[in-house]
């Protein structure tokens, strides 16, 4: 986002997607989880407009250099093993929110798109684009859903992934340890900042966002007979 600063309609997709992504994504997992008959969720407030216990200050930080960040995890009843897997379920909804609101805003960009060329950070890439407000606004609405989604399955603490990864694991104490560490220790969170602010800081390395969301977003426009040019 702090690179989009001159480019209005960038940078309302990049707040526009987040803000709405974040809200959408709290609310699939607690509407599954409820399906599932988890009323912890529910009873969190994760339902309410207020974005407290929603994001952290390195969530933002993320979102403010790079443009994408994640969901603080929502509060569900994992403490019973028997559990697991409804507890997957619901978790798993979140990703999936972003992917279903990426397709959405594709829908909606090949409304008012045209083929032009575009950056995705520092790659040209061919891409739909029209040069007015609207088309740049709903294309970034789904290049940020769709960095979100990915960011959402980098299998550490504290995304969604990472949490499947430990409540999926086995119960073993170096498995224990290990998840309190990445946990407890923040290391989780050392490594997902590294992962999406290093690419940034050093020109040259590799962005596992970058090299995913074009893909993704193709892949995601030919269901809707979309092309987005290679």
């Amino acid at each position: 986002m702090l690179f989009h600063l001159a480019e209005p309609a960038v940078l309302l997709g990049i707040v526009v997607a987040f803000v709405l992504g974040v809200f959408v994504h709290d609310a699939a997992q607690v509407l599954v989880a409820r399906l599932v008959r988890d009323p912890t969720p529910l009873r969190s407030g994760r339902l309410t407009t207020g974005v407290k216990n929603r994001l952290s200050p390195f969530s933002g930080l993320a979102v403010f250099i790079v443009g994408y960040g994640w969901a603080e995890s929502v509060p569900m009843n994992d403490v019973w093993r028997k559990r697991r897997f409804h507890v997957t379920a619901a978790v798993l909804a979140g990703p999936l929110a972003y992917l279903l609101l990426a397709l959405g805003s594709l829908a909606l960009f090949q409304v008012v798109g045209e083929p032009a060329r575009i950056f995705f950070g520092d790659r040209v890439t061919d891409a739909t684009l029209a040069d007015s407000f609207a088309a740049r606004f709903t294309l970034w609405l789904a290049v940020t859903f769709g960095s979100m989604f990915i960011v959402s399955l980098i299998p550490v603490p504290p995304t969604d992934a990472g949490r499947l990864v430990f409540l999926l694991g086995p119960t073993t104490p170096g498995w224990r340890n290990a998840h309190y560490r990445l946990t407890e220790g923040n290391i989780g969170l050392v490594i997902l900042l590294a992962l999406l602010l290093l690419p940034v800081l050093f020109a040259g390395f590799p962005s596992v966002v970058g090299q995913l969301v074009v893909p993704l977003l193709r892949g995601l426009a030919s269901l809707i007979g979309l092309t987005l040019p290679a």
